[in-house]
């Protein structure tokens, strides 16, 4: 297997985590404010369909491996369409598999998913922050051995 390929993989698998976490987390804030507590139980297949949908959210991140360094301009209409690749994917698996008969709930599970995009690049952002400044303190300690 190519190292682009393990990459590219190692990508998917990490937006799968995150993904599927926020998914979670915005479907339970969300009914337990519309249920008014913990009143709520949840179909016996609810997990194997966040998994379901935090793979098929974890795909379209492929959009953001660049050949070369992009500039502001394509990374940032990569964001917009990345977005309504994802919306796209998930109101899609929504209609497949009946989360919506209305316009009405369709623009709300529109709005969460609004919400988990927020939250994975929050997440995204901390993470890739936080790598960089390991591998900065590790790059000082480098050079100070070197010296």
């Amino acid at each position: 297997m190519s190292e682009n390929t393990k990459d590219a993989l190692k990508q998917i698998i990490s937006q799968f985590f995150i993904i599927t976490v926020c998914t979670m987390f915005v479907i339970s804030a969300t009914n337990l404010i519309a249920s008014g507590g913990f009143k709520y139980n949840f179909d016996p297949s609810f997990p194997w369909v966040m998994m379901l949908t935090g793979l098929l959210g974890s795909l379209p991140s492929l959009l953001f491996r660049f050949g070369k360094e992009p500039t502001k301009k394509e990374f940032y209409l990569r964001v917009v369409i990345h977005f309504f690749a994802i919306q796209t994917v998930i109101l899609t698996e929504g209609l497949f598999l009946g989360w919506f008969s209305t316009l009405e709930n369709m623009l709300i599970i529109a709005a969460m998913v609004t919400a988990v995009y927020v939250l994975v690049w929050v997440f995204s952002i901390i993470s890739d922050r936080s790598t960089a400044v390991n591998i900065n303190k590790a790059l000082k300690t480098f050079n100070e051995d070197e010296e």
